[in-house]
């Protein structure tokens, strides 16, 4: 289903309202987003479709931090997942373990960087932005979760299609539901209804991921 047929939905299911005004429709947006956000949580557990590889270059017009490379985190990173060097696979760690040198096969996250020790063997390649032989790190990581919106101005940051298999878009209406009773005292009598759905709704997802809550 797409945001529309989504919104759509959480309307029959809660007021039955044959037209929305565009407050309403904001407001179901909003509930869809604050339910999307929750299940983006479970399922950047690692969910497949969610976890893009990328090769990221070494900064080198940044100095070497206490005998340590610098490598440029993606600006839309949610969180890592997993970080090699070649074939060997960095553990993260302490910027503590990096500076004594004791540990090579760790990485240290601050502020948008990557740090990894200059003992460790990184593979180099070419960079295509300035046609330099560079070092690099390959990572598995989770991007930021896009915005749900009907209309997409920015692709980057938006997107008009649940990112979870379509049997689960619904649990994003429950979600939706849920908060929306939430929001309107009116509706309290239903809400202990829609709260187990939704947390069974959650726990769905995670074992269909085969990962715990």
């Amino acid at each position: 289903m797409n945001v529309t047929e989504l919104i759509e939905l959480t309307n029959r299911l809660s007021t039955d309202k044959s037209e929305l005004t565009p407050k309403e429709r904001a407001a179901y947006l909003q509930y869809l987003n604050m339910a999307n956000d929750e299940l983006y949580e479970i399922a950047s557990s690692g969910l497949p479709s969610l976890i893009p590889y990328t090769e990221i270059f070494v900064a080198d017009e940044l100095p070497l931090f206490n005998g340590s490379y610098i490598f440029r985190l993606p600006n839309n990173m949610f969180k890592i997942d997993n970080i090699f060097a070649g074939n060997t696979e960095l553990k993260k760690g302490s910027i503590t373990e990096l500076q004594t040198g004791g540990e090579t096969n760790k990485y240290f996250c601050s502020a948008g960087f990557v740090f990894g020790s200059n003992k460790l063997k990184y593979p180099t390649k070419i960079d295509t932005t300035d046609n330099t032989d560079k070092k690099y790190i390959s990572m598995f990581y989770t991007p930021n979760p896009k915005k749900l919106v009907e209309n997409i101005d920015n692709a980057n940051l938006e997107t008009d299609t649940p990112v979870y298999p379509l049997p689960y878009h619904i649990f994003l209406v429950h979600g939706a539901l849920y908060y929306f009773y939430f929001s309107n005292k009116v509706f309290m009598d239903k809400m202990a209804y829609i709260r187990n759905v939704w947390e069974k709704d959650k726990e769905t997802l995670a074992k269909f991921k085969n990962y715990g809550l």
